[in-house]
């Protein structure tokens, strides 16, 4: 009597440890279990019938809770496999990320890869020397301009200071085609 006292506290002490939401319930089986049965002297006496029948529960509640803990196991292994796949699908998405942010960060001009830093650098340094090259080529038109003005006044100086030779040296010949003729003439007259 004693061993299957031990052995009945025992058992439900397991079942308490493994069940934790059934508790109550056998606890209350249990305390109606000891309060229905018959004391002799300092022993209780239970019929095999209800201490078979609380066995029955207690096997149930431990098969419930080992059901329950399976399933918990299997649930915990669906999750790490989900987790696992999740982690991979954030790793391939953060890959894609960071190349698409790549891509996004750079340019493409005339074959090759410019970041957009690099690339606006590169714009507006040329933008830079187009501007500077057109201030040059403004001053070098302007320094010809006049260069050429000057020149052309100078021509227009030679023109006219030639053209007054020229008118000059005409004069100078015609007269000196008179005066031979007039000697001719002179020199005919006298022959």
């Amino acid at each position: 009597m004693k061993s299957l006292k031990v052995s009945l506290i025992l058992i439900f002490v397991c079942a308490l440890a493994i069940q934790s939401a059934g508790q109550e319930s056998l606890q209350e089986k249990y305390d109606d279990l000891l309060e229905s049965t018959e004391t002799y002297e300092q022993y209780k006496v239970i019929p095999r019938t209800k201490l078979n029948g609380f066995w029955r529960e207690v096997k149930d509640s431990l098969n419930q809770n080992i059901r329950t803990i399976s399933d918990q196991r299997t649930q915990i292994v669906d999750r790490q496999a989900t987790i696992v796949m999740l982690n991979a699908n954030v790793s391939d998405l953060q890959s894609r990320l960071d190349e698409s942010l790549n891509m996004n960060d750079s340019i493409y001009f005339m074959g090759i890869s410019f970041s957009k830093v690099g690339y606006h650098f590169m714009v507006w340094l040329i933008i830079i020397v187009l501007a500077v090259l057109g201030v040059i080529s403004y001053l070098m038109y302007m320094r010809t301009n006049r260069v050429t003005a000057r020149v052309k006044k100078e021509y227009d100086k030679l023109n006219s200071a030639y053209e007054e030779h020229k008118a000059k040296a005409r004069e100078t010949q015609v007269k000196l085609k008179r005066e031979l003729q007039t000697a001719i003439n002179q020199l005919n007259e006298k022959r």
